[in-house]
């Protein structure tokens, strides 16, 4: 029997002014999801900050996948109102993580950038949290 899953869309934010560190964003619950599209907003203009060299997103697999690499989210890429964005097709097994890190340092300013991810259940049951 085929499993005829509905889009789904998990919207999240994070602080790109905080601590250089690997930053939860969201996990699959239940059963594994098929990631179709990821997109980050950035607010402010990040290019110019003086510590904070960018950032990535990808999963915590053992085989990580990436969905903005470090050369794609440099600083000077995170301008005002700028936004990266990933389509494709990624296998998240239920229990693993997609996370955000940010290299060198803090953003200058609070810098709360929207995330929005676009997903389907694989099996009945699965979401992200």
């Amino acid at each position: 029997m085929e499993l005829k899953s509905t889009a789904q869309i998990k919207p999240t934010t994070e602080d790109l002014n905080q601590a250089a560190a690997t930053y939860d964003l969201v996990t699959g619950v239940s059963q594994d999801v098929l990631i179709e599209s990821l997109v980050l907003r950035c607010p402010v203009d990040c290019s110019d900050d003086a510590t904070f060299s960018g950032i990535s997103i990808q999963t915590d697999d053992t085989t990580v996948q990436v969905f903005i690499s470090q050369a794609n989210g440099v600083k000077a890429n995170l301008t005002a109102q700028s936004q990266l964005a990933w389509t494709g097709a990624i296998l998240l097994k239920a229990g693993k993580k997609i996370q955000l890190t940010i290299y060198d340092g803090a953003a200058d300013d609070p810098t709360v950038c929207d995330i929005v991810i676009k997903y389907r259940a694989v099996a009945s049951g699965g979401y992200l949290a």
